[in-house]
């Protein structure tokens, strides 16, 4: 019996070298299946006819060729909409068998979809990737929230979404709605923060301390992410510090409890074993403490301080290798060299990086500026070129969560960015000093230019940026801030 000899070129992908599993055969070799999905998600002028096209072959010099150009690649043509596209059933594309899904999962009962909800068919069915629709809308639970809200068995409000779960599939569904019109836009952080709260209230067994904690979320906590909201969409470092003070508020009464004592016993001796106990997991509870002092739910207790500056900075040898790798690591994700970038050159806190849009990088006559105050802060080389080219290749943008983002670093959820905290990881994974590195860069910017200067370009407040300078010794203590074109 003979048997069939692979060489071992075939055994890796074409284009990745990595090696293939589920591959295709093509002209040019085997693909994986990564690379032939991604190849068929590609869109633009072939090099070959000059039509603008599905192109999903490569010419020898590495220009896009169309199937027509490239030959030997198949047909892709949807035969129910016929259009160029991957095809996922019986000759049919991803688009047609997503609308197909969802007109059974929308339907209000006339075999037709709820009117009401045609914005969301609209942007489901229209992502330029719709396999992450079909995943995504062929979960169970996402199948039963769909039809009761198609159906009208739950409310299409924010306090009817409330109703659902799992909130974490919830919340995702709430953020489609919003940016497709079919609900009024509200703060996602605080009705998942409300959410939190009535879950975690409702677990409080003894009365009293339910009733205390709810007047302290209402008239401290809630008003507070209130006005937070007014100002701009909240964060979730906002809403996660809401929740450790809501934490620990219980955590302090229990413990008075097992004192024997009630809130409006407290002495200082039962703070001071509290804190005892923990200084910097317990800090948090201060503002429940001075709450209940203010509106004399307890008597007036010392509560302890204790020093928790900020880590010593790197040095500025450090920061410049740190800069150096991030223009020659091509192994490191280009999202987080950019968002490493911001952070080592202009001292940007996460918080802010991640509300940053693609407005805020401006091109013009050559020069790449980035928008963080007021003048915008002009990108050095090589580092503006690294930033031209992650703004082509930005992700999170092919479904239907933000086809049309203007974030500098789309998110997963509709309409939303990336959060700090999903970037903070990716950064200290790559081992990058995200807090000590924005302190080496914001001392070596106030050593370079007067701190009002400084502070106005980088959008930080002048106070704090005056003080780093004195701390670094800087030698602009008697600039005077203002215009000084006149």
């Amino acid at each position: 019996m003979s048997r069939t000899r692979v060489r071992a070129e075939d055994l890796f992908c074409a284009r990745c070298r990595a090696v293939r599993l589920g591959a295709n055969h093509w002209p040019e070799g085997y693909l994986c299946g990564r690379c032939f999905g991604h190849a068929l998600e590609t869109y633009g002028t072939c090099a070959g006819c000059g039509v603008d096209r599905l192109t999903p072959g490569l010419a020898a010099d590495g220009e896009k060729l169309c199937t027509d150009c490239a030959g030997g690649l198949g047909g892709f043509t949807c035969e129910r909409c016929g259009q160029e596209a991957r095809r996922y059933r019986r000759g049919v594309c991803g688009r047609c068998v997503l609308a197909e899904r969802l007109h059974g999962l929308l339907d209000d009962g006339t075999s037709s979809t709820r009117p009401e909800l045609l914005p969301l068919f609209n942007t489901l069915r229209q992502m330029s990737r719709p396999w992450g629709g079909l995943t995504w809308s062929g979960l169970p639970h996402i199948q039963r929230n769909l039809q009761a809200l198609a159906r009208g068995q739950v409310p299409l409000t924010h306090e009817g979404l409330s109703q659902l779960t799992p909130w974490r599939s919830v919340a995702y569904l709430r953020d489609l709605l919003m940016q497709s019109g079919v609900l009024p836009l509200a703060d996602r952080h605080l009705l998942l923060f409300q959410r939190w709260l009535a879950e975690k209230l409702s677990t409080v067994s003894d009365p009293e301390h339910r009733k205390l904690l709810e007047l302290f979320a209402a008239w401290h906590i809630e008003r507070r992410l209130r006005t937070l909201a007014d100002r701009g969409p909240l964060t979730g470092s906002q809403t996660k510090q809401a929740r450790n003070e809501v934490h620990l508020a219980i955590a302090f009464l229990d413990h008075l409890a097992q004192r024997g004592r009630a809130l409006a016993d407290c002495t200082q001796a039962d703070a001071d074993t509290w804190y005892a106990g923990g200084y910097t997991a317990r800090r948090l509870t201060h503002t429940f403490i001075r709450w209940a002092m203010r509106s004399n739910h307890m008597p007036t207790v010392t509560i302890p301080r204790r020093s928790t500056d900020n880590p010593a900075p790197i040095t500025q040898h450090q920061r410049l290798a740190l800069q150096r790798q991030l223009v020659n690591r091509d192994d490191v994700p280009l999202q987080d060299r950019v968002a490493a970038t911001l952070v080592l050159l202009y001292a940007q806190p996460l918080t802010r990086i991640t509300r940053l849009s693609t407005d805020d990088i401006q091109h013009e006559n050559g020069n790449v500026l980035v928008r963080l105050g007021d003048p915008p802060s002009p990108v050095p080389a090589p580092f503006d070129g690294m930033l031209l080219d992650y703004l082509g290749q930005r992700s999170n943008t092919k479904t239907a969560t933000n086809p049309d983002a203007r974030w500098l670093f789309p998110g997963r959820r509709a309409g939303q960015p990336m959060t700090p905290e999903a970037m903070a990881p990716r950064l200290r994974h790559l081992g990058f000093p995200t807090r000590p590195g924005r302190t080496v860069a914001i001392r070596q910017l106030v050593l370079q230019a007067p701190a009002p200067v400084i502070a106005r370009m980088l959008g930080s407040h002048g106070d704090h940026t005056t003080r780093i300078a004195e701390e670094a010794g800087g030698t602009w203590h008697h600039y005077a801030p203002g215009d000084h074109t006149r």
